[in-house]
């Protein structure tokens, strides 16, 4: 009979995916303007300490610290050599992401005004400076008056001209570098916003009246002229997502839209016109990073601030930016940093970025502590690596009798690039499972990338086993060379779907790198593929491995499991291997309810998914409880069944709450 009650379910805020961005902010002021190894070095720390990405400074005021086609060389550069290149590549040969950080309004700020004429602080057609009610033009140099008192001058958000020239350098640095990412700065107003200090030129003037049927020149007006620079600087973030979009499309490559903003998404809108509630709402972003720079005197901001951005009803992964630099003795210390990071990861933050890279590598007297402390926060998040096959897994190569269908060198595909030589041999000297695996030896040809696509089959459909295209195929790896990548390639059939590329750790230890087969955002399209496996079988073709240098690499224990993780949870009531006990493993209990075969919620081993696995789950769930109404288990199909049910519920609560009470 169909039961109805209120289950009892713990409340889950935290995402197992926070420590998956640790970000770090490196700004111009910390890399040298001549020495190309002082950015290499920066880029192998924030390796070293588990950082993930990288928001690298390149353009400060309207000037540029790359090759650009559309603003001036950095008058602080010296030499001719180009830190976003350099950058790049030192990022991605230690396993970084890298995003392009560009200050977004700024047009100038310094005691003397720019060398180059082409600098777009001198352009006049029409001027992007910002002209008051009085006609005069807004200056970097002007230290008492209009408006600047030592900020930047900026560009006027309200002219098509300035959306244009902003989109032409965010496409000209997506397009030309291999980013990562594109960071947005200063993407606000900047200075008062008294009436007489908003745009007065006639060009702003006509927008406003176009848009509005209003004159910006009175000053009764002003609340809704504010409101529409507001809307244009809004106009200007969907612009260059469309850019990024564009380029995405145009290079196959997958670029981030982030930006940094006010703390507060309310005062963000009334303070700066910087509306990014409307910018995640419409997704105009990809990460938003709120920059929630509090000392110990004010952390009672924190929360607030932090919860009136997570409550934004938006996918945009949220980021917020902690002031470390301003964490001393005095203001909380490390203390203070790490419980702003706890507070992140309780309340369902997508991670956690950092200001700035001196503050964790310079020569505070905090540095080396912090970036300690930062390790070992991030270190206890991750759960151990599970080890016990699931009984559902099925092993097709194990490297124990010979090399199975791994047999052929790494170098016999032509798809093999920028290596000297490359091996593939069956070695004792390590085994994930038994004794044995297979050692790749890579000699990688200087400072280039290399490909090398280890087949499987030869590259065969028939000479491989053909597996069902659900659930999970994946493989153990062991290295301990930094900035490699790997993902496998199904045959699916007649068509190349390549996984995502997974970083490989460089622990020197056995981790599992496994792909969901029916997942479709973790596959794209090789080689007629479309990024889809909808065959009801798949053949293995090859797994593919990405680095630059040299490189040995251990392979074990390549298998399949046709009803979820190659493993079994190393966390009773895990149902789902992703660390976590909380909702999404209730619901993988949920539906294999019953079952002999799909074991994946078998929490007691006795192998079938019962009412007993469900009070594992329930047993092993966080602390803390909120009612669900409704939630749908399957329905019994007897009274005696609906009455055991009740009493195992009311016995898990009441082991919870006894557990409780005696800690």
């Amino acid at each position: 009979m169909p039961l109805g009650f209120l289950l009892l379910l713990p409340a889950f805020n935290a995402r197992a995916e926070f420590s998956d961005f640790r970000g770090l902010w490196v700004s111009r002021y910390e890399y040298s303007m001549s020495d190309p190894s002082s950015v290499e070095q920066i880029m192998a720390n924030a390796a070293s300490a588990g950082f993930t990405d990288v928001m690298f400074q390149v353009r400060g005021q309207s000037d540029a610290y790359y090759n650009s086609s559309f603003e001036p060389r950095s008058e602080r550069l010296t030499g001719r050599w180009d830190p976003l290149d350099t950058a790049v590549t030192a990022a991605h040969s230690n396993g970084l992401k890298l995003h392009a950080w560009v200050n977004t309004m700024p047009l100038w700020r310094g005691s003397s005004l720019p060398d180059s004429s082409n600098h777009p602080y001198y352009n006049t057609d029409p001027s992007f400076r910002r002209q008051d009610i009085d006609g005069n033009y807004e200056s970097p140099t002007d230290g008492t008056a209009y408006p600047t008192n030592g900020e930047y001058a900026s560009v006027n958000p309200i002219l098509p001209e300035v959306h244009d020239h902003i989109n032409n350098v965010i496409t000209d640095i997506a397009s030309n570098y291999e980013v990562d990412g594109v960071h947005l700065d200063y993407i606000r107003w900047i200075g008062s916003q008294t009436f007489d200090t908003l745009p007065h030129d006639a060009e702003s003037h006509q927008l406003f009246l176009d848009s509005s049927g209003l004159d910006a020149g009175n000053s009764r007006n002003s609340s809704t002229y504010r409101n529409f620079i507001k809307d244009r600087i809004t106009d200007l973030v969907g612009s260059l997502k469309t850019s990024i979009d564009s380029v995405e499309t145009n290079t196959g490559r997958s670029i981030d839209l982030s930006a940094a903003v006010w703390r507060d998404p309310d005062v963000a809108e009334s303070d700066r016109l910087q509306d990014y509630r409307t910018w995640m709402e419409n997704e105009l972003l990809d990460i938003v990073m709120p920059m929630i720079y509090l000392t110990e005197s004010n952390d009672h901001l924190f929360l607030p601030n932090l919860l009136n951005t997570l409550d934004i009803n938006s996918n945009t992964r949220v980021a917020p930016g902690l002031g470390v630099y301003l964490h001393d003795d005095s203001s909380g210390g490390v203390p203070l940093t790490i419980s702003q990071l706890q507070r992140l990861y309780d309340n369902g933050a997508d991670g956690a970025s950092m200001f700035s890279y001196s503050s964790l590598f310079g020569s505070d007297p905090l540095a080396s502590e912090r970036r300690t402390a930062i390790s070992v926060f991030y270190d206890s998040l991750i759960p151990e690596s599970p080890t016990s096959l699931s009984p559902n897994t099925t092993i097709l190569v194990d490297f124990e009798l010979d090399e199975g269908t791994f047999d052929a060198s790494p170098t016999l595909s032509g798809s093999t690039t920028g290596v000297n030589s490359a091996t593939a041999d069956r070695t004792d000297a390590e085994a994930h499972l038994g004794q044995y695996s297979q050692q790749l030896v890579i000699d990688g040809a200087g400072s280039q990338n290399w490909f090398v696509r280890h087949l499987s089959g030869v590259g065969s459909p028939a000479a491989n086993t053909p597996i069902p295209t659900e659930g999970f195929f994946g493989f153990w790896l062991k290295t301990d060379a930094p900035g490699l990548t790997v993902a496998p390639v199904f045959d699916d059939p007649g068509t190349g779907e390549r996984g995502v590329e997974q970083a490989i750790l460089s622990d020197g230890e056995w981790h599992l790198y496994e792909w969901d087969l029916s997942d479709e955002e973790q596959w794209t399209g090789w080689v007629g593929g479309d990024g889809t496996i909808d065959g009801t079988t798949a053949t293995l073709d090859s797994i593919q491995f990405f680095g630059t240098g040299d490189a040995v690499i251990y392979l074990d224990t390549i298998a399949f499991n046709p009803f979820g993780s190659l493993v079994i949870p190393a966390i009773e009531g895990d149902y789902n291997g992703d660390g976590l006990v909380n909702l999404a493993d209730y619901d993988v209990w949920k539906e294999s309810f019953g079952s002999a075969t799909d074991l994946r919620a078998d929490g007691n081993g006795d192998s079938v998914v019962n009412l007993a696995d469900y009070v594992v789950w329930r047993d092993r769930a966080d602390d803390g409880t909120t009612a669900i109404a409704g939630a749908n288990v399957p329905e019994p199909q007897s009274l005696a069944l609906a009455t055991l049910l009740i009493t195992l519920v009311a016995i898990a609560r009441q082991s919870h709450s006894d557990h409780s009470v005696t800690k």
